[in-house]
């Protein structure tokens, strides 16, 4: 007898036989047992993983003559002895008739296959017709066999096997039941290896059977088929073909996983040297730059799988030696990282298909892997800033410099030492989204406003001072307030406290406080620096815009702001804002003379205030209380 193939030679010839179906069997056997025998079945999924096997031992099945529990079947499983059955597994039953679809896909054949099904079957109990790549039927051929399908004799069975299930019109799909098949999982193809490689005497090591199973890819009869061409290149040793996993690989022209291991160990180095270096060995040893890309591509889906779900995860469909290999790269790298890794080797192999000088853009592409190293994730990067989002320099906070403590005179008592607060989680944008959500409904919110970078302390010693952006700090316990001094237009967030006996400047300070926390930082910043009046029921703010600077600026949502403060505090007065005329010498609004009496006032005779006013040639703009209150 001629030489049969492994995948023909170990076909299955019993539902049990079958592995990685467990559902499609089980579900026929059952159908078998009660005589739930459908008139049409579609059979989808993966290439080679047994459509078309199971249709012919269904068909032996149906056509068996050995009935159902008897001594020689007891199980609805076929017998496989009697004469239906020996003439199916031959292929040359007569009730029994295999279609390529492929190549008989038109109108006229469809007919004639219509017309021999209305006679019935010659010895057998039923006609079935097994039509393999079904999908390659045309509509109009499908339409000539809707009306069989859906009212057919009783003595006929059709069986379309497919890979596209979804190029069946939906008419056809609703008249047949539809059996969708799993790729067979790498343990099983594995064990089935290793059983037929015993029964054909190969001496192969595991490493070789591991390599063959996943070059199968999920298909049973691709993994046979390469195990059947790994023999025929294989070394005999005492009489026995010889398979170990040098030799796979070289025959399928891969490369081991310990390539892509160094690789990516190099990468995490930001080693562009040892990559580079890695990579020109493969290729100056005739390995074909695009196969390399697809190899890392896999390799790096795995150790994204690994990372994500752990060694141990039926994502994995690879050997233990290569599941550890993948937990060991996977450490290396963030889960964001290997993720934009994928996606540059994915962009990479799909370049190198289409493109001239395949090695130009295999390089290209581990290159980026290590540049992506030094990309900073946006919210590190908005950990970095304060909360709200807004840049250091422009409506956040000025950092402040190192200031040195003062020492304590002789006998004092010590300082009492304060505990460090803990460290604070890095800012994440969704909790501030959170917090401002959960802040805006609040019936009172905290004000805060915008300051010059300017800033006094009072009253104290350890006062510091610089002159390039005009800041002065001072570290003492302030008795009158802190003043915020402006020769520039930098500013800085400070918490402040309203002073009880301007009603006025609370409004005013409650409502460009919440306009620097919904953003509008151009609307707070004109309605801080222009002149408030109270004329009647109406607050009036004149500024020194344009109208139309207003009305771009002052927008209809910064207006519904406005409106909300000021309910915050208690305040009905209408509200308007009016173009003015009177500017100071750098185009701003004047400062509004300080009352009698008021905060401002007490801040403005403090001599810490005139001699800063004096050195840095400054004005005061406002004056926030800081006090205690209790």
């Amino acid at each position: 007898m001629a030489y049969q193939v492994l995948a023909r030679k170990y076909r299955p010839q019993r539902f049990g036989d079958v592995v990685g179906q467990e559902h499609v069997t089980r579900t026929l056997l059952n159908a078998l047992e009660q005589g739930r025998i459908a008139h049409g079945y579609i059979f989808s999924g993966h290439r080679g993983i047994g459509k078309t096997t199971i249709a012919r031992i269904l068909a032996m099945a149906l056509n068996c003559r050995t009935a159902i529990g008897s001594a020689e079947r007891p199980t609805p499983e076929p017998c496989g002895t009697c004469d239906s059955c020996t003439e199916i597994r031959a292929g040359n039953a007569v009730d029994v008739i295999e279609i390529d679809a492929a190549t008989n896909r038109g109108i006229d054949e469809i007919r004639e296959l219509r017309d021999a099904a209305r006679y019935r079957p010659a010895r057998d109990k039923y006609k079935i017709y097994i039509l393999d790549e079904a999908h390659q039927i045309t509509d109009a051929a499908f339409n000539a066999l809707l009306k069989t399908l859906e009212e057919p004799p009783e003595h006929v069975v059709f069986m379309m096997a497919t890979t596209q299930p979804e190029d069946f019109p939906q008419t056809i799909r609703s008249r047949c039941q539809h059996f969708s098949f799993h790729a067979v999982k790498f343990d099983d193809i594995l064990g089935q290896l290793r059983a037929i490689a015993r029964q054909e005497q190969v001496a192969a090591d595991e490493d070789a059977l591991a390599l063959l199973a996943e070059a199968g890819d999920g298909s049973m009869r691709d993994a046979l088929s390469i195990m059947d061409q790994a023999i025929a290149s294989a070394p005999v040793v005492d009489g026995r073909a010889r398979l170990d996993g040098a030799q796979i690989r070289e025959l399928m022209g891969t490369v081991p996983n310990t390539v892509f291991e160094r690789l990516l160990e190099a990468v995490s180095e930001n080693n562009s040297v040892a990559v580079i270096g890695e990579i020109n060995t493969l290729l100056n040893a005739g390995n074909s730059p695009q196969a390399l890309a697809r190899q890392f591509v896999r390799y790096l889906r795995n150790v994204l799988m690994a990372r994500i779900a752990g060694e141990g995860s039926e994502l994995l469909q690879i050997s233990a030696d290569e599941r550890a290999r993948a937990a060991r790269s996977a450490v290396l790298f963030s889960e964001e990282d290997l993720t934009r890794f994928l996606q540059v080797m994915l962009r990479t192999y799909d370049e190198m298909n289409y493109r001239q000088e395949q090695r130009f853009h295999l390089e290209l592409g581990l290159i980026k892997l290590v540049h992506l190293q030094r990309l900073l994730p946006i919210e590190e990067f908005l950990s970095q800033m304060p909360s709200g989002g807004k840049s250091p320099m422009r409506g956040g906070a000025l950092p402040k410099a190192n200031t040195a403590p003062a020492r304590p005179a002789p006998g004092d008592a010590p300082p009492a030492v304060r505990p460090a607060d803990p460290p604070k989680p890095a800012f994440s944008p969704f909790e501030a989204d959170r917090e401002r959500k959960i802040t805006s409904e609040a019936p009172a919110p905290v004000a805060t406003r915008a300051l010059t970078p300017v800033e006094i302390a009072s009253q104290g010693t350890a006062v510091r001072a610089f002159p390039a952006v005009g800041v002065i700090e001072a570290s003492a316990e302030v008795t009158a307030g802190a003043l915020a001094l402006a020769p520039a237009e930098m500013s800085a967030p400070v918490l402040e406290s309203a002073a009880p006996d301007a009603d006025l400047d609370r409004i005013r300070q409650a409502v460009c406080a919440a306009l620097e926390e919904k953003g509008h930082n151009s609307a707070a910043a004109f309605l801080d620096e222009g002149q408030w009046t109270l004329e009647g029921d109406t607050i009036q703010v004149e500024v020194a815009r344009t109208k139309t600077m207003i009305g771009l600026t002052f927008t209809p949502e910064a207006e519904k702001i406005v409106k909300s403060a000021m309910r915050a505090v208690g305040a009905s007065q209408k509200f308007t804002v009016v173009p003015g005329q009177e500017s100071g010498t750098n185009g701003t609004a004047k400062p509004r003379p300080a009352a009698n009496g008021s905060i401002q006032a007490q801040a403005m005779e403090h001599p810490l205030v005139k001699q800063a006013m004096e050195l840095f040639n400054a004005e005061v703009r406002s004056v926030l209380d800081l006090r205690d209150k209790k």
